[in-house]
């Protein structure tokens, strides 16, 4: 679970990072550019000192590395890029005021101290960044800003209090930070509640009709990647109506759920799939299942069932519970209600045939033939 919230916050975080690194890189092109004016380069630009160097240094430097964060970033669309470039981008900014600042208080020019509670700041924002991500980054920027301040000023221009709103931003903005991310993982938590509610069968636990549908498609999709063949069964309880008209309504619901149980243990592979269709009606998926094994696969359900020993008077081809099962294999660019009808179809034939007995056909789709 931890893993997918990592996941949800990369997706849902990426575009505000990447929007960040292009705000931050442009905040620093223009604050170049502005030096020209604010500061005597113009006229002094092959006389100046090195402090003024290190300054439009700090600036392009930066730049160059934010362009070449956001291209990486661009490049590998695939991996996980939101939290690395939210780190890059944050720690870039912070060496560059400190460094902008601190040359400009040694050389009594106008500077911007506040930029760098900024910096604190960002780390908590939207940015990708799970908490204690949040935290060491923070950390970091302070610890960075310190050791630039001491490295680059002399004693008298540290700046007691700065310091001391260095470490109160820290602490207010982690607490907000914490706070902004707790709420983050039960909306997480909520929709994922909600998501496995609306997929879910609440008498059987298995899928439902929602599921299965979802199901049958990423399983197509990478059925049509890997070239295998993918079986659908479709089963239904023979003379259920009559099992609760004879024992009643709560005894049939646990007949479902025993039976659910058993249909689940054959969904034994990752992409297989048991699903309640709803009332007494089946399905089950089966990754990878050419026509041989679907065959097996259906009578040996059908006599699980039988071997339930589920007792039903009533029924006409048994003393016990049975089921009738329908089975097909997936097309290539079939959807999943052209899959499930085409089941349906091989159901009815084995209803008429007698009940209690598997009807599958025996093609292979195009695709597993290839």
């Amino acid at each position: 679970m931890e893993r997918e919230y990592a996941l949800q916050i990369d997706r849902d975080e990426r575009r505000p990072a990447m929007v960040s690194a292009v705000f931050s890189l442009v905040f620093i092109i223009l604050f170049g550019v502005s030096d020209f004016v604010r500061l005597p380069l113009v006229d002094h630009f092959p006389n100046l000192t090195a402090d003024m160097w290190g300054i439009l240094a700090s600036r392009w430097v930066a730049v160059l590395f934010l362009l070449g964060c956001l291209y990486i970033c661009h490049r590998q669309r695939g991996a996980s890029r939101a939290a690395p470039l939210s780190i890059a981008v944050v720690m870039t900014l912070t060496v560059c005021g400190a460094v902008s600042v601190c040359l400009y208080k040694r050389n009594h020019l106008g500077d911007a101290e506040f930029a760098q509670l900024l910096f604190i700041m960002g780390a908590f924002s939207p940015l990708g960044l799970r908490f204690r991500h949040s935290l060491v980054l923070a950390a970091g920027v302070v610890v960075t800003t310190f050791l630039l301040r001491y490295w680059l000023l002399p004693t008298e221009l540290h700046g007691q209090q700065f310091n001391a709103m260095l470490l109160l931003t820290l602490i207010f903005s982690a607490v907000g930070g914490y706070l902004r991310e707790r709420a983050h993982r039960e909306q997480f938590l909520l929709r994922g509640i909600l998501k496995e509610q609306a997929s879910r069968d609440p008498l059987t636990g298995l899928a439902n009709r929602r599921g299965l549908d979802e199901q049958l498609e990423a399983v197509r999709q990478q059925a049509r990647r890997e070239n295998v063949p993918v079986g659908l069964l479709l089963l239904d309880v023979d003379f259920f109506k009559r099992y609760n008209d004879r024992y009643g309504h709560q005894a049939g619901d646990l007949a479902l759920q025993r039976l659910a149980a058993r249909l689940d243990a054959f969904a034994r592979r990752p992409l297989d799939m048991a699903c309640r269709m709803g009332g007494e009606e089946f399905a089950l998926v089966l990754y990878d299942c050419g026509a041989a094994s679907l065959k097996d696969r259906a009578d040996e359900l059908c006599a699980d069932v039988r071997a339930l020993r589920i007792d039903h008077a009533p029924s006409d081809t048994c003393a016990f519970v049975t089921v009738s099962i329908g089975g097909v294999l997936l097309q290539p660019q079939e959807t999943a209600w052209s899959a499930l009808d085409r089941a349906d179809q091989l159901l009815y034939e084995a209803k008429r045939e007698g009940r209690n007995r598997t009807s599958v056909e025996r093609r292979l789709p195009v695709a597993a033939v290839a």
